[in-house]
């Protein structure tokens, strides 16, 4: 290792013009000075390479390919770092100036632990506004604990964590075949090789919300292929280490909410999922909406309200943002 700490900040950027910069901004800003700052451009056809080409002064890496996805160009960035630490970040989220320096002096040198800082969500780009209310899992724990914490399970997002190198050389890089869910998969396979998560208090991740357009808003059949191959991933690591009650629930509500998510859409993924929950349980998590959907569930149901509010989306009904 370094005589300091060295960290590697590993970004992902893909059409990211419009918030890259402000992204950029809130690392370069870090009170921790012993880092590296690396951006993989992945083939992006909007201004974000001017953007990247600007900054390039300011001593950060730019390194470009193809479009091959988020988990290649991590990968990408990942074989290009030099890092003891690595945090990998979204091309929209922001940290605050101490997030860095705080969870290196609460790792303390370890090489087994993760650091694990707070996070709040911000809507129409007020990150002023982010909501960070603790949660009861923000505190140390030990890596089943940590992940069983939510009967739904915890945040699994890729600024909010500071790993070892040496963890990461246990679990495996980002899986390639996944493009949702991934962060939760790749996590989850971290967390279970350290010896626990280390909760940073002050460590800010500011995580921008309700965008249109985003990966996880969509509804097409390669991002719910996607969640069912990471879920499926997820119940083998975790039952390999305990097969428990704890460990079936997370499983199912897993399978759950984006089987609430696809319905009534992909008749066969339906299926494969209705099978799954039925092997580990039914989990505990319930369908959940808006104001007209709940109005709705309460009097013919949710598999009626999801048909009807399937329909209205294709008719062009668009959901009113409530967060301004």
């Amino acid at each position: 290792m370094h005589s300091q700490p060295f960290v590697s900040i590993i970004i992902s950027a893909y059409n990211a013009g419009k918030h890259i910069e402000q992204t950029l901004l809130s690392v370069l800003d870090q009170t921790w000075q012993s880092m590296e700052i690396i951006v993989i451009n992945d083939g992006s056809t909007d201004n974000t390479a001017v953007i990247l080409e600007r900054y390039k002064k300011k001593g950060i890496t730019v390194l470009s390919q193809t479009n091959k996805g988020q988990d290649a160009a991590l990968n990408f960035g990942y074989s290009n770092c030099k890092g003891d630490y690595i945090k990998f970040m979204d091309s929209d989220d922001l940290i605050n100036p101490e997030m860095i320096s705080r969870q290196i002096n609460i790792l303390n040198y370890s090489t087994d632990h993760v650091a694990y800082g707070e996070w709040g969500r911000f809507y129409n780009d007020e990150p002023s506004l982010a909501d960070f209310t603790k949660l009861d899992y923000w505190k140390d724990m030990s890596p089943l604990d940590f992940l069983t914490a939510r009967p739904e399970g915890v945040m699994l997002q890729c600024g909010i964590m500071l790993i070892p190198r040496k963890l990461i050389e246990k679990a495996g890089l980002w899986d390639e075949r996944l493009i949702l869910f991934n962060d939760t998969e790749f996590f989850n396979r971290v967390i279970l090789k350290s010896k626990g998560v280390l909760f940073c208090e002050g460590a800010r991740l500011f995580y921008r919300s309700a965008q249109n357009g985003s990966i996880s808003a969509q509804v097409t059949r390669k991002f719910f292929e996607s969640t069912f191959l990471a879920t499926n991933l997820i119940a083998e690591q975790l039952l390999a280490l305990e097969d428990t009650y704890r460990i079936r629930n997370l499983i199912s509500n897993t399978y759950l909410n984006q089987y609430y998510r696809m319905y009534p859409h992909f008749p066969d993924l339906i299926r494969a999922h209705e099978e799954k929950i039925k092997l580990y349980g039914f989990g505990t998590v319930k369908p959940n909406g808006g104001r007209i959907f709940k109005l709705i569930k309460a009097i013919v149901g949710w598999k009626i309200a999801s048909r009807m509010q399937a329909l209205f989306y294709k008719m062009g009904y668009k959901p009113v943002n409530n967060f301004k």
